[in-house]
């Protein structure tokens, strides 16, 4: 294992905190990606529904709708899934210990998550789009809980 992780959870968020969330632990520029199959969703367009990786440099573009989003870099994940109109469960995953107000910190067992990076493995998308680099969650028997997003290889790796 390669160090701690730490979950925070904010169970009700509106919009406006999700973004703040995004701003402050992600940061500027970040990936992100989402989707709708319940919300927003439009049967016709097929999966064109979900949203693929895309770098984000303004937050003004963050899309929060759909059903559930990430936004990603190497310093933080957050993720989210959608419980009504700007209503959200958010997850924010680090390596480091945040001090987020209003969150509550999902331990397991008590303890912080063991974290192991991908060592040269990587998320392989379709239509030829970059590979996605993470690092794994683990439980203390080290069955693997989450896997956090932290950055899109460049083209041609």
């Amino acid at each position: 294992m390669n160090g701690a992780g730490y979950i925070y959870r904010m169970a009700n968020a509106s919009s406006a905190r999700l973004f703040e969330l995004v701003r402050d632990y992600v940061g500027l520029p970040c990936w992100t990606f989402g989707g709708a199959t319940l919300w927003d969703v439009e049967p016709e367009r097929g999966r064109e529904n979900l949203r693929p990786n895309e770098r984000l440099t303004d937050m003004a573009r963050l899309d929060p709708g759909g059903d559930f989003g990430h936004a990603f870099t190497e310093r933080a994940e957050v993720r989210w899934k959608r419980l009504g109109r700007d209503v959200y469960d958010v997850l924010v995953l680090s390596e480091q210990s945040l001090d987020i107000a209003g969150a509550r910190l999902v331990t397991c067992e008590g303890a912080a998550w063991q974290t192991e990076a991908g060592n040269g493995a990587a998320i392989v998308q379709t239509d030829h789009r970059p590979r996605i680099n993470y690092i794994l969650y683990r439980a203390p028997n080290a069955a693997v809980e989450l896997i956090r997003y932290t950055s899109l290889e460049p083209e041609g790796q």
